[in-house]
């Protein structure tokens, strides 16, 4: 038996044995995801983080939580009355006090629009607060900069990550004696770890380290860099080529990319995994009206909508069809209407089960048919609507 052969059969039992404890533990069982999507922004992550920064929340802590909030924001802490408000003037979160003033923007798989920052800014000062004492807080998975940059020297960045990730455990510390107030925090923890890849399972990731240690055998796994590159280029172009054969039948889709490439989509999936810098955004489209298009792209997930492709000759029917369409979208701005598939495929950290099923090709041809059925739904449906308003 070769060297690699008996470092994946060890690794593989040691997987086993905590993929085991963790059965045992009942660590897949987590109430949020139960009820809620994962990722969403309003009805889990804003409400219950708003919840418990409300100092007259149903956790009776009373300041509790939002000190620590501010503490790790580095942030003063009013010693005055504070009220907080979630959707106040269409903002996720709002502290105020009788001097100071906290907005709190928090995206999870969406990005900011239509100058909305500077619109929460600056109606905020219009209730006499000094620009020195408005705090522009823009939460997102991992602390990135948000789209509109007039605002970025006004920002404070923050990520679930890092920051929320610190806040929980000083909050799950200070109630340890309160069980399941501990317990429900605990569970959004884990939630929030495993939205950032964080690995929720310390003991795995030592023994894993061991044993990488031992006997060269990390030099044994990054030697094989160029090969997991490869398999990934494969994984994923193997996805869109079932895509496309599934929609070519019915629309004619062609392939973009906003680096001009002109050698197509195999040399873009090969440049998304082996160039670090300038990855640019790619995908296909198929015109479906005048002056709008469906898109299919990658940025590090998998998402696809309508586009308009100039803003000034958008017409009102087609707004209409749109709006009217029965579909919950992950964002609507002027321009885009887009959302993720249901089974989200994040091709760029490659680590989740979704993408891994795509390597089975039963399991990717239902996985894909499900994805090519409702794109081909949403362009018929709008068709359709659209010879509606015609007659």
């Amino acid at each position: 038996m070769g060297k690699l052969e008996i470092l994946f059969k060890e690794i593989a039992l040691l997987q086993s044995k905590y993929d085991a404890l963790n059965q045992n533990e009942a660590h897949a069982f987590n109430i949020f995801t139960l009820l809620l999507k994962s990722g969403d922004e309003v009805n889990l992550h804003t409400k219950f983080i708003y919840e418990l920064l409300n100092p007259k929340g149903s956790h009776h802590q009373g300041r509790l939580f939002l000190d620590l909030f501010l503490k790790e924001l580095l942030l003063d802490t009013p010693n005055d009355r504070i009220e907080i408000f979630r959707e106040k003037h269409n903002i996720d979160i709002l502290l105020q006090s009788s001097d100071n003033a906290i907005i709190i923007e928090n995206k999870i798989h969406t990005q900011d629009h239509s100058s909305q920052l500077s619109r929460y800014w600056k109606k905020v000062k219009g209730e006499g607060y000094k620009k020195s004492n408005i705090h522009l807080i823009y939460l997102s998975l991992f602390g990135q900069q948000p789209l509109e940059k007039k605002v970025r020297d006004k920002v404070l960045c923050i990520s679930y990550k890092e920051e929320i990730t610190a806040w929980l455990e000083k909050c799950i510390d200070e109630v340890e004696t309160i069980a399941p107030l501990r317990e429900t925090l605990v569970q959004y923890l884990h939630l929030v770890k495993e939205l950032t890849h964080q690995v929720t399972d310390k003991g795995f990731t030592m023994d894993m380290k061991n044993l990488l240690l031992r006997e060269n055998n990390l030099k044994t796994i990054l030697d094989m860099e160029s090969s997991i590159a490869e398999a990934k280029i494969e994984v994923q172009f193997n996805f869109w080529q079932t895509l496309l054969s599934n929609l070519f039948p019915h629309y004619a889709f062609t392939f973009y990319n906003t680096n001009n490439n002109s050698k197509g989509l195999k040399s873009s999936i090969r440049r998304y995994y082996k160039q670090q810098k300038n990855i640019k955004d790619y995908g296909v489209k198929y015109q479906v009206d005048e002056n709008l298009s469906f898109f299919i792209e990658l940025r590090k997930n998998i998402y696809y909508g309508f586009e308009f492709l100039e803003e000034e000759d958008i017409s009102e029917e087609q707004r209409e069809v749109l709006n009217g369409l029965d579909v919950e979208w992950n964002e609507v701005s002027n321009t885009v209407y887009w959302r993720y598939p249901n089974k989200r495929l994040n091709f760029k950290d490659f680590n989740h089960q979704n993408i891994f099923d795509l390597i089975d090709e039963k399991e990717r041809e239902r996985d894909i048919k499900k994805i090519s059925d409702e794109i081909i739904g949403l362009i018929s449906a709008y068709e359709k609507e659209s010879l509606c308003l015609e007659k």
